[in-house]
């Protein structure tokens, strides 16, 4: 069991030294967080009513 356990860490620890593995997750994160900020924009500018517009001919 130890054998294994010991695997597992040196496996976690190479994928940590490893740049490309480190570059991938933050794209990764990146996306989805940008994803979740386009849902959101969508969700709170899809319940603002919208502006009422103004007729330029009325105005004079």
């Amino acid at each position: 069991m130890d054998k294994l356990t010991n695997q597992k860490l040196m496996w976690n620890d190479e994928f940590w030294q490893n740049p490309w593995d480190q570059g991938g997750l933050a794209v990764i994160s990146l996306f989805i967080t940008m994803i979740l900020f386009l849902i959101v924009f969508a969700i709170i500018f899809g319940l603002l009513p919208p502006l009422k517009k103004v007729n330029r001919h009325e105005e004079s």
